[in-house]
């Protein structure tokens, strides 16, 4: 068993690893997290480097909160279908009453959430510019032959 008093990294880091990485997962920056456990950011990305497992927390917990992202990204795209109730106030049988009312409800699909969608899955076939993606096939097709060419 170490005796003594904990390092400054395991003050910091090791003792709050469950809290750096919701903070990552909800969105936080690098710079909110260091701020928040009271280090500077050289100490912060010095800890980094030596510690692999502060790194790959950071990167894990970016990952999750990424791969959320596109999914309600695509979500937003399709469309998706919600609930949404209100309480109001009714008269039955003479006496006010509070009754909850559900409603569910339909977002339509969002064209600007389609666009990036398409612009980051369908790389070939989609682009603001319709031109650019002909010409970019052309230029990869020159490259393409000067390539064999040179091998001759």
């Amino acid at each position: 068993m170490k005796r003594g008093r904990k390092s400054r990294y395991e003050q910091k880091i090791l003792l709050n690893k469950k809290n750096i990485k919701s903070m990552f997962e909800q969105g936080a920056t690098e710079k909110q997290v260091y701020k928040w456990l009271g280090i500077s950011a050289d100490t912060f990305y010095r800890w980094k480097k030596q510690y692999p497992e502060l790194s790959e927390l950071c990167k894990e917990a970016r990952q999750k909160l990424i791969s959320d992202l596109r999914g309600k990204l695509v979500e937003r795209a399709m469309g998706y279908q919600y609930e949404e109730s209100k309480t109001v106030t009714k008269i039955v049988d003479g006496k006010e009453q509070k009754v909850t009312e559900t409603y569910t409800k339909t977002a339509l699909p969002d064209v600007a959430a389609l666009n990036l969608c398409l612009k980051n899955y369908d790389k070939e076939n989609w682009a603001n510019d319709p031109q650019m993606l002909d010409i970019k096939k052309e230029e990869n097709e020159i490259k393409r032959k000067k390539a064999e060419a040179e091998d001759w």
